[in-house]
């Protein structure tokens, strides 16, 4: 039995609501606004009142005539009393202090606790929201995906023989994103081209060749709507699955290459593939540029592939807005 993704989401969602609208929970401003333990009334109570009785109090009497009598007696009654029990009624008075000091420090400590709990609760609640929101938009990328492939059907078998399928539109969406690539890759030009040749993989609409002021330079784009883009501007662009013509050709062939939107139009399960390939498709001395690879974890994969296949690192830098992309510029030292 198939389970369809839109199902689990919709059911989470779902699941979410109804907890969220059950009666009898406090909404968080409720529980927020709930009366600290030390401030209740029963203890201020205990705090006021738990001394009652005062040897030294003074004594009265309403009556008129027997009045002196009465408290001459009763001031007697109480020197006895207090000469054979003041030990006794010492020792209380010490356990009822020492018991509402303990039951102060109890409900300050409580009190305290549960702003810790609290606390944490909450953070704990922000990182699980921000967790199942990240896990619901990677499910819908999936879900999106799944269906762009059951909708396009199977890509054609031959690099050479690519239509607009799914490489092709991820190439256009790459395209579309990527606007200002010249600006970030004018300050590399002169140094990717100065080995010869530079083949540009995922030229978008061609664009990224105004970096180059008329140096040489050839592109791979997998969308049919993109080469023409590129052609009208009078660059020379071959359509083609791009890592499938990379790995296509003869080992020492460019003398340089350019790789764009790398996050976005390479899985990650292929970038070994695809550093190999530039390996091989580079003169030796031959600079080859990684852009678009996304957060720097990703950047420091990138390295070390590209590390562990002899490339030498020559720049690694992020790009605007605020470092949130990278690129990695790594050179062919030679064939040891």
């Amino acid at each position: 039995m198939s389970v369809r993704i839109e199902d689990i989401i919709e059911r989470i969602r779902r699941e979410i609501s109804q907890e969220a609208a059950a009666p009898g929970e406090p909404t968080p401003a409720e529980a927020d606004q709930l009366p600290a333990i030390s401030a209740r009334a029963e203890l201020d109570y205990l705090n006021r009142n738990w001394q009652l009785f005062d040897p030294q109090s003074p004594m009265r009497s309403h009556r008129r005539v027997l009045g002196p009598l009465v408290l001459r007696f009763k001031w007697w009654l109480r020197r006895l009393v207090l000469g054979v029990l003041d030990r006794y009624f010492e020792k209380e008075r010490f356990f009822l202090l020492e018991l509402v000091r303990f039951n102060n420090a109890l409900a300050e400590r409580s009190d305290r606790l549960l702003r810790e709990v609290t606390e944490r609760t909450k953070a704990v609640a922000e990182r699980n929201d921000l967790f199942l929101g990240a896990l619901d938009l990677r499910l819908e990328a999936i879900e999106a995906r799944e269906q762009m492939r059951r909708a396009l059907g199977e890509a054609p078998a031959s690099p050479n023989e690519v239509a607009d399928g799914e490489e092709g539109i991820l190439a256009e969406m790459a395209a579309a994103l990527g606007r200002g690539i010249a600006e970030r890759e004018r300050p590399f030009a002169a140094a990717l081209a100065a080995g010869g040749d530079v083949l540009v993989l995922g030229c978008g609409d061609g664009e990224v060749f105004e970096a180059f002021d008329g140096r040489g330079a050839f592109g791979v784009e997998a969308s049919a709507a993109l080469v023409e883009a590129c052609r009208a501007r009078g660059a020379g662009v071959e359509l083609a699955s791009l890592r499938a013509h990379l790995e296509s050709l003869r080992e020492g062939s460019v003398g340089g290459l350019l790789v764009t939107a790398v996050a976005d139009r390479h899985p990650r399960p292929m970038w070994p593939r695809l550093v190999a390939a530039a390996w091989r498709s580079l003169r030796p001395g031959g600079l080859a540029m990684f852009e678009g690879l996304g957060d720097a974890g990703a950047t420091a994969r990138l390295r070390w592939l590209a590390a562990r296949q002899r490339f030498a690192i020559v720049e690694e830098r992020g790009v605007p807005p605020a470092g949130s992309d990278h690129l990695l510029v790594v050179r062919r030292s030679g064939d040891a």
